[in-house]
């Protein structure tokens, strides 16, 4: 990728990086901000990363939601710099998600979409229609009420992402057989008293007891709510998440489905010769007498 041969010494400021911008659906007003990459070449794929931020930066002033971004920009080196990165903000009067946080994890049928994350998945489909985004490298994460929205992306369009990073968040854990197939690290404090730690633990457990194998769940022990710094300056995250690719989902769902084909095919046939053994053939011809 071009944008790799960049020698970075300095962490950039975000807020000088990002390009502000608005996008609207039917009436609806979503602010965002948007990073594209130094060295932007017409002829690469780039990985495309949507942040979701909490409810503190909440608002209309297209700045606020790039306060804890920073976080993730201040190791020179890391794979952030190289990809395109969406940062929507959410409307003051609303929520990524339409539930009270304090009430831990909730029920998407009876909680419809929200008007900003169903507008942002548009937005996500028209910064893929402008710029050279990788579809195989989706990415989401979100802290707090971004966690909320994190797992409620996942849960309704998670075909569509590589994997995510939900921070001090909840969802629906009646969606754990979807989830299961998702690449996920989730974090929470154990003391946390903005949004429960239950919930985190929960949506762990769910998806564990539906076979998954790709959740991962780091529960810091002491901390409140703001863990996300602990969790964006870890660089392994990052490189961790960076490293997800539906492609590779595909060739490992493929290559499952093919050794589940052998392995039916292979009991199909020691069931076969068993019947044989048995004397127990189909379709086995008698002897008729001759009737005349």
């Amino acid at each position: 990728m071009a944008g790799m041969n960049v020698k970075r010494t300095e962490a950039a400021k975000v807020s000088c990086v990002f390009a502000s911008r608005t996008f609207e659906n039917d009436g609806f007003t979503l602010p965002y901000r948007i990073y594209i990459p130094k060295n932007y070449d017409c002829g690469e794929r780039y990985p495309l990363l949507v942040f979701l931020h909490g409810a503190g930066e909440r608002g209309t002033d297209n700045e606020k939601q790039l306060i804890h971004i920073q976080h993730l920009f201040n190791d020179p080196s890391s794979p952030v710099y190289d990809s395109i990165v969406l940062a929507p903000q959410c409307p003051e009067d609303s929520q990524w998600v339409l539930w009270p946080w304090e009430k831990g994890n909730y029920s998407i049928e009876d909680t419809p979409e929200s008007p900003g994350l169903e507008t942002l998945c548009l937005l996500i489909d028209d910064v893929r229609d402008f710029y050279n985004v990788d579809d195989d490298r989706l990415y989401v994460t979100g802290l707090s009420m971004g966690g909320f929205g994190t797992w409620d992306l996942l849960s309704r369009h998670g075909a569509r992402f590589a994997a995510g990073l939900p921070i001090c968040g909840g969802g629906d854990p009646s969606y754990a057989e979807l989830l299961k197939r998702i690449p996920i690290r989730t974090f929470h404090g154990s003391e946390d008293t903005a949004v429960p730690v239950a919930a985190t633990r929960q949506m762990y457990a769910a998806i564990r007891k539906a076979g998954g194998e790709l959740i991962d769940y780091t529960e810091f022990d002491g901390a409140g709510h703001g863990v996300w710094g602990q969790v964006y300056e870890d660089r392994d995250n990052i490189d961790w998440l960076y490293s997800q690719s539906l492609a590779e989902r595909r060739k490992k769902a493929e290559k499952k489905a093919k050794l589940v084909k052998i392995a039916a095919a292979g009991a199909g046939g020691a069931l076969s010769a068993l019947l044989v053994i048995l004397g127990i053939t189909k379709n086995k011809k008698k002897n008729k007498p001759n009737v005349k």
